[in-house]
């Protein structure tokens, strides 16, 4: 997408404790909306959220900005989603599900490699429907957004459903609004967020444990469109895919770079279960 400097892609990235990475800026397809023979809910759990379960992914990370391939000589890029506890406090009300993402890539000075550990919220409805708790900071500076410092890391969280299978999947489903908020910028101009999100479709998906195992999936996108003073400056841009198998959960996840953090292409390897 061509936009000037000013409304650069940014990432809702989890860059402290209790903050999920998933989120993005990259364009993509068109968002689709549901077929007109009504809803088909998709019944199985695409994630449990069994303490114990651990995710071992290989991949890449991708540059901010740029979204080019950070250089990993070593191949030394791996992440590791263990969920740890279930009914944890959540700073924006309720409770969730901790997830450990410990990451492991070149992401110290000079491609130095480095492991970055976070500590990852989901929530997921009696549905099935599951939302990360995502932080808009990136955002908000971007476009000068004061942030109440006096809040604490709460003033920029929020809480994005990042895949909802109550919704259904391709033609027998529908899109949903995941996130709509405006705000004041700079220049006392009004700044509106939204974001979407639909399963666009089932799809075979290949691990990387060398023997190619093959998954049924479903593939969930969300995407972000910001309107300022009334123009759409950003339209359509990829903030997440997640590819996730029933009974399983994320078997290929999609984190799109932003201006201050690198992205992630990530395809599970092995699990523990």
């Amino acid at each position: 997408m061509n936009l000037v400097s000013r409304y650069a892609p940014w990432l809702l990235v989890a860059i402290s404790t209790l903050l999920l990475t998933l989120a993005g800026c990259k364009d993509d397809e068109t968002p689709t909306n549901g077929g007109g023979g009504g809803v088909v809910p998709i019944t199985d759990d695409l994630f449990p959220t069994t303490v114990g379960h651990k995710f071992t992914f290989d991949g890449f990370a991708t540059a901010p900005n740029s979204g080019a391939t950070i250089p990993d000589p070593s191949n030394s890029y791996n992440t590791v989603w263990t969920i740890a506890a279930n009914g944890v406090p959540s700073p924006i009300g309720g409770t969730a599900t901790l997830i450990i993402d410990s990451t492991r890539g070149p992401f110290g000075p000079g491609g130095f490699v480095v492991t970055v550990a976070r500590n990852l919220l989901v929530r997921k409805d009696s549905l099935g429907d599951f939302f990360f708790t995502q932080t808009i900071g990136p955002f908000k500076r971007a476009f000068g957004i004061p942030i109440d410092t006096t809040a604490g890391a709460s003033d920029t969280l929020i809480s994005v459903a990042v895949s909802r299978p109550s919704q259904g999947a391709g033609t027998t489903g529908q899109q949903w609004t995941a996130y709509d908020q405006t705000f004041t910028g700079s220049g006392n101009v009004s700044v509106r967020l939204e974001i979407f999100g639909q399963i666009q479709a089932a799809e075979m998906i290949g691990d990387s444990s060398g023997t190619s195992t093959m998954y049924n999936t479903y593939r969930s996108r969300t995407w972000r469109k910001i309107t300022v003073g009334g123009t759409v400056v950003q339209n359509d841009a990829t903030t997440s895919l997640i590819w996730l198998a029933k009974d399983i959960g994320p078997i290929q996840v999609r984190i799109v770079e932003d201006t201050e953090n690198p992205g992630h292409w990530r395809t599970l390897k092995s699990k523990n279960f």
